[in-house]
């Protein structure tokens, strides 16, 4: 889990967002709303360790620890692909060999998601969106303990959120803390947050 203490997040033209009321527990999926340069980004920068212009303490497992010193992804806008080459050669790439339990489990999240006919298109071929799903995809695989996806809105609507059902399903049974930012807010989402006038508020 981590817990924010005191905790500012200080940025351009005097910006400053107090997140001391943030709890990340594991196994959670959590949406944080807000405008664009509410700070949504500059959040998730700094608890994957990217950014460090901030005061205040991060306790994780209640051990005070610096940003990013635990296993984290951020998926943001800029792809971390090779867009040349095709999904099954993208979606090997940080994972190398993996067990059969896993293989099994990959398989069945590209079938959910529809990538499973698309395993030897390159990426350029593909829409925005099936590309971050494969990140999903592949991050959740990786099992990390907290996985940070910004603009989550840019690329998904309801009824894609509904067809990833079993994919956060399996990240949740793992422990993966799941924290996405959008710009409205997701129906069905029992833990939620907003940004406002420099504050994270617990909804």
């Amino acid at each position: 889990m981590i817990e924010l203490k005191e905790f500012v997040i200080t940025g351009a033209q005097e910006f400053r967002l107090k997140a001391d009321n943030l709890q990340i527990k594991s196994g959670l999926f959590i949406q944080i709303n807000g405008s664009n340069n509410s700070g949504k980004s500059l959040l998730l920068k700094t608890l994957a360790g990217l950014y460090s212009d901030f005061e205040g303490e991060l306790y994780y497992n209640g051990v005070k620890e610096k940003p990013g010193n635990y296993s984290v992804i951020l998926i943001n806008n800029f792809a971390a692909v090779l867009p040349k080459k095709s999904v099954k050669y993208n979606l090997n790439l940080p994972l190398g060999k993996t067990t059969a339990r896993k293989t099994r489990i990959l398989l069945e999240l590209l079938k959910d998601s529809g990538l499973d006919k698309c395993l030897d298109y390159k990426l350029n071929t593909l829409s925005d969106s099936q590309i971050k799903i494969l990140e999903l995809i592949r991050a959740i695989i990786q099992q990390p303990h907290f996985l940070l996806i910004d603009d989550f809105d840019t690329y998904f609507d309801n009824v894609s959120l509904d067809n990833l059902t079993k994919a956060f399903d399996h990240a949740a049974k793992a422990g993966t803390a799941i924290v996405i930012t959008t710009r409205k807010k997701f129906e069905g989402i029992t833990n939620s947050y907003t940004l406002k006038s420099g504050e994270i508020i617990k909804q």
